[in-house]
């Protein structure tokens, strides 16, 4: 079955979802997109998405960033995403919200163009495949930078700004590694190529400050969950050298969930697989997404 998209405020069959070559967000990058998961309930009853109300907001904070604006109320674009997961009858699934710029006219001068909403959806498995979240993955410190917060807006999901996380990717791929960390301007650990990061130190769970990181949504609930399990957390510039002699670290986002880093640079963390305390915020993380945890009933939106 042909999966269903919504666009500019009609839902529309994916092969109908059309856009022109000339599209000036194809060619120059500005547009912001979310990325936001469904899950189907542990009992298979429902199926629910998560935290739809804050990645929702990030869409719309992004559009003000970007000088986008979203031509839709933010209840529409709340519903939009909940009928197309609902029109496709998909439960595990990924949901793109895409902010552009149609073919009106191309060039540097976007005053008076007009601003379109796509979401799509399809089917997601797990990101680095279901054995990576208790083996982990192996990754690279990558020779590419996280960009100063005044060179690209960091707290906007802004679709030419992922080049940057696509080349770091690509590079860590190519090179023999899943995945890539990147370091800012000043040397310091950034984030993932698109995950936020966490070590954990002597019990403590320590994070990046979101200097030049997104504020991830993932990110809010495992700080929430470490809290909540009595885990100390700390946000503060994390050195290089710190991965090398971390007791655990995991990356976290929408489309990785929580995912344990087994290696950095060839050298091992930890015991070289996931820890005891990754796994105790991993196994509440997959709780609270598959409705398996009245105490965060609330991150959920059922379908």
């Amino acid at each position: 079955m042909s999966n269903t998209y919504w666009l500019n405020g009609k839902y529309v069959e994916k092969e109908d979802a059309y856009i022109s070559p000339l599209t000036h967000t194809l060619h120059y990058g500005l547009g912001a997109f979310e990325g936001v998961r469904s899950y189907a309930s542990e009992d298979g009853k429902s199926v629910n998405i998560f935290r739809l109300k804050e990645h929702t907001e990030r869409l719309f904070e992004s559009s003000k960033i970007i000088n986008v604006p979203i031509d839709y109320s933010f209840e529409e674009v709340m519903n939009a995403q909940l009928g197309v997961i609902e029109k496709s009858g998909l439960k595990d699934a990924y949901i793109r919200p895409l902010i552009y710029l149609n073919s009106e006219q191309l060039g540097l001068d976007i005053d008076g163009m007009g601003s379109h909403l796509m979401i799509s959806c399809w089917e997601w498995p797990s990101y680095f495949g279901a054995e990576s979240l208790e083996s982990g993955i192996d990754v690279m410190v990558s020779s590419f930078t996280r960009q100063f917060p005044n060179s690209l807006m960091t707290k906007s999901k802004i679709s030419g700004g992922y080049v940057n996380g696509v080349m770091a990717h690509d590079q860590a791929k190519r090179n023999g590694y899943q995945e890539a960390i990147l370091l800012d301007t000043n040397g310091f650990v950034a984030e993932g190529s698109g995950q936020n990061i966490f070590i954990i130190k002597n019990g403590k769970l320590m994070t990046p400050e979101l200097m030049c990181c997104l504020n991830g949504i993932t990110r809010r609930s495992v700080i929430q969950i470490a809290k909540d399990h009595g885990i100390e957390v700390i946000e503060r510039q994390i050195t290089r050298d710190e991965l090398y002699t971390a007791d655990e670290i995991f990356f976290c986002g929408t489309a990785v969930e929580i995912t344990p880093i087994r290696s950095v640079d060839k050298i091992n963390v930890g015991v070289g697989k996931r820890g005891e305390i990754t796994k105790k915020i991993q196994e509440t993380y997959i709780s609270a997404v598959r409705a398996n945890a009245d105490q965060y009933k609330d991150w959920l939106s059922q379908v």
